[in-house]
């Protein structure tokens, strides 16, 4: 178990992460999320090494990686952006590899290779995608037991993202290990994710599963004649996710029997449920523009 531990961050003076705990489990998948500024890249950075905390701890297995440093070997990450692994070629990049994770397995890597039909030799004729997938490929063949993934998909074709996505599932249950994913494309994160970490302003929000959050939160379309009946825009316990004429989508906090009841005594021209989806929950926790 990867086990962050009141975890805190300044860059600048400025604390970007604060007192952040939370675990990471084998097998499973976790995406972090959150609006640009959150901390979700500075938190990566810190988990991978990258940048040392200020307070707290990383442990892994309830070993501080701090007090030993072998441990890790036992953290990949894959960062944003492909400008690091441009400047090589296939066989260098190897090489750096190797001697960064002990476990390294090369075989495994050439075979992903030819199994996706990437050169292996110099990188000057790959695409963006040809490049996110090598390094994707990189990572997983560390032999590491958790992998970070800061924005995964970003920029990517649909073929080439389908594929990214189902190689980390594959790779997350096949290898048991677990995987610590950052992606502002909700719609797809939600289809891979176990959990999901919402970051607001350097602290952790909320953890939860969709399926946890479907039992407390709803999505409700409704139309009433004269809109939006008062007494139900300025309940605390909903919110009201877009207004088009007659017709409202809100999403609620509570009691599904409770809310609906209500709405029926304020004589609704629709009432119905909509499915929740993970950019709804972003909603609720943040508000405004989902992407940002």
């Amino acid at each position: 178990m990867l086990k962050i531990h009141q975890l805190s961050k300044k860059l600048d003076d400025n604390e970007v992460i604060k007192n952040l705990s939370f675990e990471i489990n084998k097998g499973t998948i976790t995406g972090l999320i959150g609006r640009n500024g959150a901390g979700k890249t500075t938190l990566l950075r810190t988990i991978a090494g990258i940048l040392s905390p200020d307070e707290g701890s990383i442990q892994i297995d309830e070993k501080d990686i701090s007090r030993e440093p072998s441990l890790r070997t036992q953290i990949a990450y894959m960062s944003d952006t492909t400008s690091f692994i441009k400047q090589f070629n296939v066989k260098e990049l190897i090489t750096i590899y190797e001697n960064a994770y002990p476990s390294f397995n090369k075989d495994q890597f050439i075979d992903a290779l030819t199994k996706y039909k990437l050169p292996h030799g110099s990188l000057r004729k790959y695409s963006k995608g040809m490049k996110t997938l090598l390094y994707l490929l990189l990572t997983f063949s560390t032999g590491a037991n958790y992998v970070i993934l800061d924005e995964p998909t970003n920029g990517l074709d649909p073929v080439v993202k389908r594929t990214v996505l189902q190689l980390i599932i594959e790779y997350a249950s096949t290898n048991s290990v677990g995987v610590l994913i950052s992606s502002h494309h909700l719609a797809e994160l939600e289809k891979i994710i176990d959990h999901y970490l919402f970051i607001k302003d350097g602290t952790i929000d909320a953890v939860s599963t969709m399926e946890e959050s479907t039992q407390q939160y709803y999505k409700i379309q409704v139309a009433f004649e004269n809109g939006l009946p008062k007494v139900i825009e300025d309940d605390p316990s909903i919110s009201v996710f877009s207004k088009t004429g007659k017709v409202a989508i809100i999403i609620v906090n509570g009691n599904k029997t409770e809310f609906m009841k209500r709405f029926e005594n304020e004589n609704p021209l629709l009432l119905e449920e909509l499915p929740l989806t993970l950019e709804d929950l972003f909603f609720i926790k943040d508000g405004g523009d989902l992407y940002v």
